[in-house]
C-alpha cells in the first residue's frame, strides 16, 4: 500500500530440503515477467550456484549441467519466454541436461502441498478402498475423536455403460475410468458435499463412495451418507490423507485455516498427535487463528510464528522466540492479552453507537 513500491518487482524465497540436498531458490517478477531467479545448492561452507537469470540473461554453472553442447546453452535464452520459469524449463523439458534443477522442481510440484478452506481432496473413497493401511488409521482416529461414527465404510457397484444413457457427466467419467486403469475419476454433487470415484479395475468400471457408520442406543448400526454429515465431519475426513502422509509417507503439507469448522479441542489434539509423533517423516504447516493451538507442550517457540500488520497496512512475519519466555508460560494468555502484538486493534463499539 505504499506507492513507491508500486512498480518495483515483488520477491519470494524459499529453502527447502530434496534428495538430501539443500536448495535456495529466488524470484523476482512483475506484470507476468520475471525479472530475476537463482537456484543455489547449499553446501556446509558455502552456497554454490545452479543457475542465474537476470533481465533475460541467463547464467549456467558448467558443474551441474550434464552433456549439453554450447548451441543449446546459446538457445537457451530465446527458448525460455519472459513469462515462464527457468526452474519450470528444466524441470519439464531438459530434466537430463540439468539434473539439479529438476530434482529441485519436484519438490514444487511433487513434495509440496497445498490445501485451502475449499480444497476437496476427491479421491478419499478410492483411497480408503485402495490402502488397507490408510482405513485402519482413518477407523481408528474418526471414533477415537468421538465424531459420532463408528466407522466408515466404502459402498462399491459396478457400473454398465448402458445404465448411463442421458447422464453426460457420468458417461464422461467412465470412459476416462477406462482409458485410466487404476486412476479414481472424481465426481462431485451439485452441493459440493458428497464424493463419488469411478475407477476400472477388475475389467470393469466401479462406483465408490463413502458411507459414515452410526451406533444406535440398542447397539444397532446404520449408514449415513456423507452429504448429510457436519461440515466439520466432512473437513475432518479430507484431513485424512494429509496427516497419514505426514506421518507415514512424508511431503511438505501447507494448510491454510487448519481449524475451519472444527472444534477447537478436536484440532488441537490432531496437532498435538502429529507434532508429537516420534514416527512422523513429513512436516505440517498451517496457518490459524485458534488460540488454543498456542501450547508449549505442543510447539517450540520458533515453530510458532505471528503476523503483524503495522499501520501502513505492511504486514510482519515474526517467531516467538524472539521473545525471552519461559518455558512454563501459558503463551495462549499472554497473547490474548498482546504481549507478542498479532492481534487486531478494535474500535470501541460504544463509541460506534452499537
Amino acid at each position: 500500500m505504499d506507492k513507491e513500491y508500486v512498480n518495483k518487482p515483488s520477491g519470494l524465497a524459499i529453502e527447502f530440503c530434496q534428495g538430501g540436498k539443500n536448495y535456495y531458490y529466488h524470484i523476482e517478477y512483475k506484470d507476468r515477467r520475471v525479472i530475476l531467479e537463482d537456484l543455489f545448492i547449499s553446501q556446509k561452507s558455502r552456497d554454490d550456484i545452479i543457475f542465474h537469470r537476470e533481465n533475460g540473461k541467463t547464467t549456467l554453472s558448467a558443474k551441474y549441467l550434464t552433456n549439453v553442447t554450447n548451441s543449446f546453452l546459446d538457445a537457451v535464452d530465446r527458448m525460455v519466454r519472459p513469462d515462464m520459469l527457468l526452474l519450470s524449463f528444466f524441470g519439464e523439458y531438459y530434466p537430463k541436461e540439468n539434473e539439479f534443477a529438476a530434482e529441485a522442481y519436484r519438490w514444487f510440484t511433487e513434495t509440496l502441498h497445498i490445501d485451502l478452506p475449499d480444497t476437496i481432496t476427491g479421491t478419499l473413497p478410492h483411497q480408503m478402498d485402495s490402502s488397507e493401511a490408510f482405513r485402519t488409521m482413518v477407523n481408528h482416529t474418526i471414533p477415537e475423536l468421538n465424531t459420532g461414527i463408528s466407522s466408515l465404510e466404502i459402498e462399491k457397484v459396478v457400473v454398465l455403460e448402458e445404465s448411463l444413457k442421458g447422464n453426460d457427466m457420468m458417461m464422461r467419467a467412465f470412459k476416462e475410468a477406462q482409458s485410466h486403469p487404476g486412476e479414481p475419476q472424481v465426481l462431485l454433487s451439485d452441493n459440493r458435499r458428497d464424493t463419488v470415484n469411478l475407477v476400472y479395475e477388475e475389467g470393469q468400471v466401479w462406483k465408490k463412495s463413502l458411507v459414515a457408520i452410526h451406533k444406535m442406543v440398542d447397539g444397532s448400526t446404520f449408514a449415513v451418507p456423507m452429504s448429510i454429515e457436519s461440515d466439520g465431519m466432512r473437513r475432518l475426513l479430507e484431513y485424512m490423507p494429509l496427516f497419514y502422509s505426514v506421518i507415514r509417507s512424508g511431503g511438505v503439507y501447507l494448510a491454510d485455516e487448519i481449524e475451519r469448522s472444527i472444534h477447537p479441542i478436536m484440532i488441537k489434539e490432531i496437532v498435538r498427535k502429529i507434532s508429537t509423533s516420534m514416527g512422523s517423516v513429513g512436516q505440517l504447516i498451517f496457518t490459524t487463528h485458534e488460540s488454543g493451538l498456542l501450547d508449549q507442550k505442543i510447539f517450540r517457540p520458533d515453530e510458532i510464528w505471528f503476523a503483524q500488520k503495522d499501520c501502513d497496512q505492511a504486514t510482519r512475519l515474526y517467531p516467538l522466540s524472539d521473545y525471552n519466555i519461559h518455558k512454563t508460560a501459558n503463551i495462549e494468555n499472554g497473547y490474548l492479552a498482546g504481549r507478542y502484538g498479532a492481534i487486531p486493534f478494535l474500535s470501541n463499539l460504544k463509541d460506534l453507537h452499537w
